[in-house]
Parts: C-alpha cells; structure tokens; sequence
C-alpha cells in the first residue's frame, strides 16, 4: 500500500479524469432491504465523480456514530395498507398501475424495496 497526501491524491485523481469533493452533510440513512434504517451522525463524506458520469460516496465515521432503526414487523393479520406516498413511489420507479403497486405493497407487507423489485421481475419475465 502506497501512502499519498491529499494533495497529490487530488492531483493523481484528475490525471484519471476523476473529480473528487467533499459532502458536507449533518448525517446520512441507508435504507437496508429489510426495512430497518442505518443512520450515521456527523460523517466524513467524499464524492468522486467518475468520467463514465458514475458517482462514488465514501462514508468514513465512527462505529458509535452509527445507529439503527429498526422497522416495525407489520403482518397481514394487523391489516398492512399502503400509504399513497408509497403507492406513488412504487408506480413512480417501476411504472407501474396504482392497482399493481398496490397489491406488490401488499405482497411485500409494506417493504418498498421487495414491492419494487418484485414489479420489475414481472415485467421482464412479460
């Protein structure tokens, strides 16, 4: 491993056409396929932009800074609706119908990843 200072990594990065800048943000969530939520308090964040139009966050924090939040198990006996907000984001990312959006909600117990993936499975096996 080979050690550079920022200010020659700055340089080497350009070379390769990479554009490199900090994000200066308060905290970050990342939404895990399983519902629950990772959110990192204060975080040293570095965006690279990539000449293929590719963006690279690196997130550098503390194991204490980060926190998880977990998501409430909904089950279909409780009678999981889905949220409009929900319906439309589904529809939004898959293209689907509101009737179709709103069964894969069902389906997937209000998981938005699992409804979306679920919805474009279905169109490419279509």
């Amino acid at each position: 491993m080979f050690s550079l200072n920022p200010r020659d990594l700055e340089r080497y990065l350009k070379r390769m056409g990479i554009k490199m800048e900090e994000v200066d943000a308060a905290y970050v969530e990342i939404g895990l396929k399983n519902g629950d939520i990772l959110r990192i308090e204060g975080p040293a964040i570095a965006l690279l932009k990539l000449p293929n139009k590719m963006l690279v966050y690196q997130i550098q924090t503390q194991e204490s800074s980060v926190k998880v939040r977990r998501r409430p198990q909904q089950t279909a006996e409780a009678g999981y609706t889905p949220t409009d907000e929900d319906i439309s984001l589904v529809m939004e990312q898959t293209g689907a119908t509101r009737e179709e959006a709103e069964q894969a909600l069902r389906e997937a117990k209000g998981d938005l990843v699992q409804a979306v993936m679920s919805l474009m499975q279905k169109k490419k096996s279509s």
